[in-house]
């Protein structure tokens, strides 16, 4: 990432506020003014069908009938641009009325996070930096430090709640980040199934190497369940509730 953030453009001066702490610009030449929020949707759009590396000022221009100059003006760099799109996704992630019960409310969080990603697959690589604190993502550290409030508030060690939360965030952008490599993230049973079929995996499993993947495959059963994230999440919010003895 550009290590110019927050700078002005020129060098000059103090560094300036982040691009969502700034009052919106005012447009220049002829053309209608545009707001930041229509720059970041036409933005997203362009990410989500074409990926992330198709996202440029100069696109985006082209997408709104707008010259180019005419929206350089807008952000010191490209990076600003980026900060932008990543507070608009993360403000999708945000569930917009909280179960009761820290149990409900954290796979409430986790469910409405895995859709987001699904929605954006180029969040993932946008995320491999440090990713700015935006307000949005704020909130929703807000939102998941709220989710077990009521167990802080019963005396759960807060550095235990802080991690099970980043543990509950980890699962969901792992589990996340493989449905978006999988060539058809919808059907990877089927996928899984034609691979053991392979010739050479056939022969591998039939050397007598691998006991129980030959067992195990040659059961007859299905050997994996189709959309299984909330089953995982499931079992790791049953490993915290034993651990915290709820």
């Amino acid at each position: 990432m550009s290590s110019h953030r927050g700078r002005n453009r020129h060098g000059r001066g103090e560094p300036r506020p982040p691009i969502w702490a700034r009052p919106e610009p005012r447009g220049r030449g002829r053309g209608p003014t545009l707001s930041l929020a229509q720059i970041a949707d036409v933005a997203l759009g362009i990410a989500d069908h074409e990926g992330l590396d198709a996202v440029s000022i100069r696109r985006i221009a082209r997408e709104l009938g707008s010259g180019a100059m005419s929206l350089y003006h807008y952000f010191d760099s490209r990076d600003e641009l980026l900060d932008l799109m990543s507070d608009r996704v993360a403000a999708e992630m945000l569930v917009p009325d909280l179960p009761a019960g820290w149990r409900a409310a954290l796979q409430a969080i986790a469910l409405q996070s895995r859709d987001t990603f699904r929605r954006h697959p180029w969040l993932h690589s946008a995320l491999r930096g440090s990713p700015r604190v935006t307000p949005n993502l704020l909130r929703h550290v807000e939102q998941s430090s709220q989710a077990v409030a009521e167990l802080a508030r019963d005396g759960v060690n807060p550095a235990l709640l802080t991690t099970f939360v980043a543990a509950v965030d980890d699962y969901t952008i792992g589990f996340t980040v493989r449905e978006a490599a999988a060539e058809d993230p919808g059907n990877r049973a089927a996928g899984i199934a034609h691979a053991l079929q392979e010739p050479y995996v056939r022969a591998l499993l039939e050397s007598g190497e691998f006991p129980l993947l030959s067992e195990f495959t040659g059961s007859g059963v299905d050997v994996y369940i189709e959309d299984n994230f909330e089953l995982g999440l499931g079992w790791l919010l049953d490993g915290f509730a034993a651990r915290i003895g709820r």
